[in-house]
């Protein structure tokens, strides 16, 4: 369990580590999905897209998540493991309502086979009133508090899909009017070296 602290007035669990700690057990594997459409894409996930994937970019006023070429993502990733950045930092930060809704369901992403639809080729034009969000694939799912959860996917120029972002959102924002397809399959190839260097 993690500890309890008080963030402007309310109770919060320091999950941060706790979250960090369950995304490492998606290291050391490609995740192969087939489509209804027999499409095929292979997701990778590493220690340096933590990062985005949380939105600890947004936190300006929290220095110690901020890149640098002397503070890299993944070392960044390091310390929230080893402790040495804590929610209790961040949740200082007067941009943490930002990533609040995304620390909360962050887990979530482990459970990669309930997500059963996939957004193809999503377009951003369809987006009213936001930045513009460039992926090929958005995973997506309903939580249990009925929030969209949507893992944004890029090509990473070579054979894979590289995790871009994660958006929670009240409403089907993300995937109203976009193409949807079924996912008919989901297969796990652990990598041969399964040791991922955290730094």
């Amino acid at each position: 369990m993690g500890r309890i602290v008080l963030y402007r007035g309310r109770k919060l669990m320091d999950r941060l580590m706790e979250v960090a700690r369950e995304y490492t057990k998606l290291f050391g594997k490609d995740y192969i999905y087939t489509l209804e459409t027999d499409v095929i894409f292979r997701v990778s996930f590493m220690p340096m897209f933590f990062h985005h994937l949380m939105g600890l970019q947004k936190l300006k006023d929290v220095p110690q998540v901020l890149k640098s070429s002397k503070n890299r993502p993944a070392y960044i990733f390091r310390n929230i493991i080893g402790g040495q950045i804590t929610l209790d930092d961040i949740g200082k930060s007067r941009f943490f309502d930002e990533i609040e809704p995304r620390l909360r369901h962050f887990s979530q992403i482990n459970r990669l086979i309930e997500f059963e639809k996939v957004i193809v080729n999503f377009d951003p034009s369809l987006l009213v009133r936001t930045r513009v969000v460039n992926a090929d694939y958005v995973l997506f799912k309903k939580s249990n508090d009925n929030m969209f959860l949507n893992l944004f996917l890029k090509s990473d120029g070579q054979d894979k899909q590289i995790p871009m972002t994660f958006l929670p959102h009240l409403t089907d924002y993300y995937t109203y009017g976009q193409k949807v397809v079924k996912i008919i399959s989901l297969t796990e190839i652990p990598h041969k070296n399964k040791r991922v260097k955290l730094w």
